[in-house]
């Protein structure tokens, strides 16, 4: 497994971007995520502030279907998402999510 760690960066967003709304590019740039994409073509994120993403990156490279809200993957997210706390616990992340 690739484990992958964003904390939130600080910095200011300035005003003027075209890219998307300032409060959308704010709550991105603040938000914690924790990343876990499996050998098996899983890639779960899990966040703090914002939605959870589940995506099978054999059938969906571009990451265009989140399946986490989708019964039929649940035992996909409860594995990964056991995986991420067990690698937060050996990590000492004390993030909660």
């Amino acid at each position: 497994n690739v484990f992958l760690e964003w904390a939130p960066n600080r910095t200011k967003i300035k005003k003027g971007t075209r890219l998307a709304r300032r409060r959308l590019i704010k709550r991105a740039v603040e938000e914690s995520t924790r990343t876990v994409v499996s050998p098996d073509g899983w890639k779960l994120c899990l966040r703090d502030k914002d939605s959870n993403e589940l995506f099978n990156l054999k059938d969906d490279p571009f990451e265009t279907r989140n399946l986490y809200s989708d019964r039929q993957y649940a035992s996909v997210i409860s594995r990964l998402t056991g995986e991420i706390h067990r690698w937060q616990e050996s990590a000492r992340d004390k993030l909660r999510i």
